[in-house]
């Protein structure tokens, strides 16, 4: 008995569609909506189909004289079963109107032996030793690539125009509706007009300042009202994050959380937060030294469930595979996240330290250079933000002092969150802000 395996294949309807072409050659662009010619299992389809697009292209007729003629300038005449066969196609159906149905049956067979094709690829890999890591990331990269179907044909000035007056359009009738999704500060909504899909933002501070907490703050008002996110916290556990959260969302004091000892409002407060927040679409990973295949692969298995913004915390804690100098393996990852976020469409926002430079200025506001291990982090980021604490550079407030001139709760409460850069918009813009540091929670100021 042999072990030969027949591939998945449809004919029929194979021959359908290109019957539908025959018929009608504007049906062309409906076809190539679904499927390519790639997607055709016998190879005599192939060269018809390529025959067609030929006299497509050149506006000239379809019919059964003309394609005999194109595959005979070609030499596939007798490949493709010559001219009887061609007639056979011409009238294989009576109409074009199912044309799309055809073709989604061409894809079902195709995308099987793909699958097909992606198991044999795997077995070799395993057979050979290879790492199960780079497998993985193989299997999700081919998946991806399978159900994420690629548009990059030039697209005309024209077409352009008319993209661009539907756009403002749409953007007019919703009066002043965010494009992007909220950051939950009003302040940087207005300014940036939302957090956009496709865009890396950076997030960068010195130690104290609150990009972790500004971090969290972004994901509960993108999770709160029905988006999905996700956090990659290199730092913390996710215990530690949950808890954050717990008491941002219900407005409880972290160390009242972090001890047990909550008041009894807290623990009505405590509740209710944690019912709402189970209906968040909120995964938190909290894999230490992850590296950027790892953050890819988890990305992409997460985006067939659902995924609108993913929250990294923070680069310089990710682990470098690269063999060259730690600045250009953090340039490196900067640039795949960029990249994973046009892939995938989704916001990535990462967090990243600032070097030490800035505690020796007098003006301790941050500046763009003051990005730590890599300049490169500026030009992939769409948008840079600082989180900035002026307390957390007062002697008085380190020391408690509460005196006239020196209002320590005041003082404390002062922030700015600087746009440094935005890709899309102003820079250099300086959002008032209020730091609730015993809630985990930065908020707007009226």
């Amino acid at each position: 008995m042999s072990n030969r395996v027949l591939l998945p294949q449809n004919l029929e309807s194979e021959m359908s569609v290109i019957g539908c072409v025959l018929l009608d050659v504007s049906c062309l662009d409906q076809v190539f909506s679904i499927i390519g010619i790639e997607d055709f299992y016998r190879e005599s389809h192939r060269k018809v189909l390529n025959a067609v697009v030929a006299l497509a292209d050149k506006n000239e007729p379809c019919d059964l004289v003309s394609l005999v003629t194109e595959l005979k300038k070609t030499g596939c005449l007798e490949e493709v079963g010559g001219a009887s066969y061609l007639a056979l196609l011409i009238d294989y159906v009576p109409t074009a109107a199912n044309v799309a149905y055809y073709c989604r049956q061409v894809l079902e067979a195709a995308t099987k032996r793909r699958y097909l094709e992606q198991a044999r690829q795997t077995i070799i890999m395993i057979e050979s030793g290879e790492d199960s890591a780079v497998i993985s990331e193989k299997l999700e990269s081919d998946l991806t690539g399978m159900f994420k179907k690629q548009h990059s044909e030039p697209v005309a000035a024209p077409q352009l125009v008319i993209e661009s007056a539907k756009r403002l359009r749409e953007r007019y009738s919703n009066k002043g509706v965010l494009q992007g999704m909220s950051w939950g500060i009003e302040g940087l909504n207005q300014a940036t007009n939302g957090i956009h899909r496709g865009e890396l933002v950076i997030i960068a501070g010195r130690p104290s300042m609150g990009k972790s907490v500004l971090a969290t703050n972004i994901l509960r008002s993108v999770c709160s009202v029905g988006n999905y996110g996700m956090l990659f916290s290199l730092e913390m556990s996710r215990q530690d994050c949950m808890d954050r959260i717990i008491a941002d969302w219900g407005n409880i004091k972290l160390h009242h959380l972090r001890n047990g000892q909550l008041e009894d409002v807290e623990w009505r407060k405590n509740t209710v937060a944690c019912e709402e927040i189970r209906g968040w679409h909120l995964f938190i990973d909290d894999t230490p030294g992850v590296t950027l295949r790892g953050v890819r692969s988890k990305l992409k298995r997460q985006k067939r469930k659902g995924l609108d913004v993913a929250v990294i915390d923070y680069l310089q804690l990710m682990s470098i595979t690269s063999k060259e100098n730690r600045t250009q393996g953090l340039g490196e990852i900067s640039r795949g996240l960029k990249v994973i976020a046009r892939e995938l469409d989704i916001a990535i926002i990462l967090l990243s330290q600032l070097n030490r430079s800035v505690d020796s200025r007098p003006d301790k506001r941050p500046l763009m250079s003051d990005l730590r291990d890599s300049g490169e982090i500026e030009q992939d980021a769409d948008v840079i933000i600082f989180p900035y604490r002026p307390a957390a550079y007062c002697q008085k407030c380190r020391d408690r002092v509460d005196e006239d001139g020196h209002v320590l709760r005041e003082h404390q409460a002062v922030a700015e969150i600087i746009i440094e850069k935005q890709r899309n918009g102003e820079r250099n813009l300086s959002i008032p802000s209020v730091w609730l540091g015993a809630f985990q929670r930065f908020e707007g100021v009226a």
